[in-house]
Parts: structure tokens; C-alpha cells; sequence
């Protein structure tokens, strides 16, 4: 599950502030190539950042 925050702050940049003739959402270049960072992503990426420091300590400390 999603905390609220993320929700909110990815609606936030989901909702769009203007429309193309056709009905499309029309954002700002640099609004487009922004996003927003999930919990879920930033949980996998510490965890795995512990594992490998936790791999190299154990790889360092057998090779001793």
C-alpha cells in the first residue's frame, strides 16, 4: 500500500493544468520529464544498498 503523502503529491503532478484542443493533457517540458519518487522505490533501493555493504563486509571478513 501506498503512504498518503505519495498518493497526494502523485496527483498533484498527474492533474493536468491545461488542455489541447483534442482533450489531451498539456504540461510544461519540465514538468514532463519529472517524477514523482514512490516509498516502494525508495525502500528497494536502501535495502539493497544494506545487502551489497552487508555482502562486501562478510566477503572481506571470510578472505581474512
Amino acid at each position: 500500500m501506498q503512504n498518503p503523502t505519495g498518493t497526494e503529491e502523485e496527483r498533484g503532478f498527474r492533474d493536468p493544468d491545461a488542455h489541447t484542443p483534442d482533450g489531451a493533457p498539456m504540461k510544461s517540458g519540465v514538468q514532463a520529464r519529472q517524477g514523482v519518487i514512490s516509498g516502494r522505490i525508495l525502500t528497494v533501493l536502501t535495502v539493497g544498498l544494506i545487502l551489497v555493504v552487508l555482502a562486501l563486509t562478510i566477503s572481506y571478513c571470510s578472505a581474512g
